[in-house]
């Protein structure tokens, strides 16, 4: 009987392998596979479909990022993004504005 972990194990290579090791927003290549994961398109507790065409590969700042609804997701990946730099860039506006007293300079 295979468990939900060899399950997700062999669905996480087939996805790289099918991305080819590429994250599929910022383009990082990685051929170890290090810093990939695989992000469900449509969350496992929304619809539990744990499928590869459900799996998109993404580094792990893009997933970090990634929202969990949908619809949000599709604008997310719309949004340009050349690697962590842009994501670290991204980061450091929402703490701005989110807490623009770190930023006082007095």
């Amino acid at each position: 009987m295979r468990t939900r972990r060899t399950r997700s194990m062999t669905l996480r290579r087939k996805a790289l392998q099918r991305d080819n090791f590429i994250c599929q927003k910022c383009k990082i290549e990685d051929k170890t596979g290090k810093i990939l994961e695989v992000h469900h398109i449509i969350p496992l507790y929304v619809q539990e479909k744990d499928e590869l065409d459900n799996l998109i590969t993404l580094c792990n700042d893009c997933h970090h990022f990634a929202p969990d609804k949908p619809d949000d997701f599709v604008e997310y990946m719309k949004e340009e993004m050349t690697g962590t730099f842009t994501i670290f860039m991204k980061s450091l506006e929402k703490v701005r504005k989110e807490h623009p007293e770190l930023f006082d300079i007095k």
